[in-house]
C-alpha cells in the first residue's frame, strides 16, 4: 500500500468520515492517481531523514487540505466540472470546511515533535489561501495584482505541505522554515505553469471566459505591442475556434509567453540554490520534484516558437 493509499484508509478510520457519507465518497475517489501536490509532505520528511511511512499524518491533512481547497476554487470558477454542480454550492461549501477540520484533526490525534508548529502551518495555510481566493475573484488587472495574488493563493499550499512533511521528518525548525520558503517559491512556478496550460487549452477555458487575468493574458493586455488592441477585441470572441487560436498566437508573438517561461526559469534557479544549500539527509525526491517542474518549459518554449 502507498502512502496516499494509508493515507486516506486512515482517514476513511476517523469518526468524521464514517458519520459522514458525503465526506466518506470523496476521500474515497481520492484514492485514484494524487496530483503532484501530495508529494510534498513526503517529499520533506524523506528530506529531514525518515521513512516515507512517518508522512502518511501529514499526507492526510494536505489531502484534507486540498481537495477543500479545490471545492471552493471550482465553486468560485464556476466549474461545470465542480463537485457543486453533483451535490449544490451549499454542500459542497459544508464538505469543504468538513474536509479542512478533518485535516486538522489528523494532526492534533498523530503528532509530530512539534504540534505547535505543524498545527499552525495548516490553520496558516488555509487562511492564507482564503485570502488568496478572495483576492483572485476580485480579478485585480495589474501586475502588482497578479503576484499578491499568486503568493497569497498559491504559495501557502506548498511552503505548509513541505513544512508539514520536515515536521514529521524530525527537521529542526532551521530547518522547517528553510522548507517552507522552498515550498512558498514553488508555489509561484505552480501558479506560472497553470497559467500557461489554461491560457494555450483549446477550447478557451475560464480565464478567457470570465475575463481573468493569469500572467500571458495580463502580459499581452499590458505590455505595448503591435497587436494589442487586436488581442483585446479578441478576448470577448474565443469561444470562437479562430478567435482563440488568433488570441494564442498573439500570446506567442507579443512576447507573453516567452516571458512567462523566463520566470520559470529564474524561479527554478533560485529554488536550486535553495535547495543547495538546505542541509538535508536526503535531497533526492525535492530534487526530482524540481526537475520534473523544470521539463516542460522547455518542451512548451519548442512548441510555441513552431506554431504557424
Amino acid at each position: 500500500m502507498t502512502v496516499y493509499q494509508s493515507a486516506v484508509e486512515l482517514l476513511l478510520q476517523q469518526p468524521q468520515a464514517a458519520e459522514w457519507p458525503l465526506l466518506q465518497s470523496a476521500l474515497r475517489q481520492a484514492t485514484g492517481k494524487p496530483p503532484v501536490a501530495w508529494d510534498f509532505p513526503i517529499a520533506g520528511c524523506v528530506a529531514a531523514g525518515a521513512e516515507e511511512q512517518e508522512a502518511i499524518p501529514p499526507v492526510a491533512a494536505i489531502t484534507c487540505a486540498h481537495m477543500a481547497i479545490l471545492l471552493i476554487d471550482d465553486i468560485l470558477d464556476e466549474d461545470p466540472r465542480g463537485k457543486h454542480n453533483e451535490v449544490g454550492a451549499g454542500r459542497a461549501a459544508n464538505l469543504a470546511a468538513g474536509l479542512y477540520s478533518l485535516g486538522q484533526h489528523m494532526l492534533d490525534a498523530y503528532p509530530c515533535a512539534h504540534p505547535g508548529l505543524a498545527a499552525a502551518a495548516l490553520s496558516q495555510m488555509m487562511g492564507n489561501t482564503a485570502y488568496g481566493q478572495d483576492l483572485d475573484v476580485q480579478n485585480d488587472h495589474s501586475e502588482e495584482g497578479y503576484w499578491a495574488v499568486a503568493r497569497a493563493k498559491s504559495s501557502p499550499y506548498f511552503a505548509a505541505a513541505l513544512t508539514l512533511g520536515g515536521l514529521y521528518g524530525g527537521a529542526s525548525q532551521l530547518l522547517a522554515e528553510q522548507l517552507r520558503r522552498f515550498g512558498a517559491l514553488f508555489g509561484e512556478v505552480m501558479q506560472i505553469h497553470d497559467d500557461l496550460n489554461d491560457c494555450l487549452a483549446v477550447p478557451a477555458n475560464v480565464d478567457w471566459l470570465q475575463g481573468r487575468a493569469p500572467l500571458p493574458l495580463l502580459f499581452a493586455e499590458l505590455v505595448p505591442h503591435p497587436q494589442r488592441e487586436r488581442f483585446v477585441e479578441l478576448r470577448s470572441q474565443v469561444q470562437q475556434p479562430d478567435a482563440l487560436r488568433e488570441a494564442q498566437r498573439i500570446l506567442v508573438s507579443s512576447g507573453a509567453i516567452s516571458y512567462c517561461v523566463n520566470e520559470l526559469v529564474l524561479r527554478h534557479q533560485h529554488l536550486q540554490s535553495m535547495l543547495d544549500e538546505m542541509q538535508l539527509v536526503e535531497p533526492g525526491l525535492l530534487q526530482q520534484i524540481l526537475d520534473h517542474a523544470i521539463a516542460p518549459i522547455e518542451q512548451l518554449f519548442a512548441s510555441v516558437q513552431g506554431d504557424p
